[in-house]
């Protein structure tokens, strides 16, 4: 995924795992990216882990990149 692509905030993402309440895609725009492999999602006093699988699957008519649930740690105050 292009760092230009990220910042536009207009791409989603194709969540694989974590919570079922968290929405199965996802606007980057309202994640934060860590590093070109990782992003992180609050969520229910939560932050999500998860990281890109490489895959992009075809929805909505675009291509759409894939990233796996990895962990859950506490919002820090």
């Amino acid at each position: 995924m292009s760092e230009a692509d990220t910042r536009s905030g207009k791409v989603k993402v194709v969540l694989q795992g974590g919570p079922p309440t968290l929405p199965k895609m996802f606007f980057l725009a309202h994640a934060a990216i860590v590093d070109r492999d990782r992003l992180v999602i609050a969520h229910c006093g939560r932050n999500e882990h998860f990281t890109f699988t490489g895959e992009v699957v075809e929805l909505e008519g675009m291509g759409m990149p894939v990233a796996e649930w990895m962990y859950s740690t506490a919002i820090a105050e």
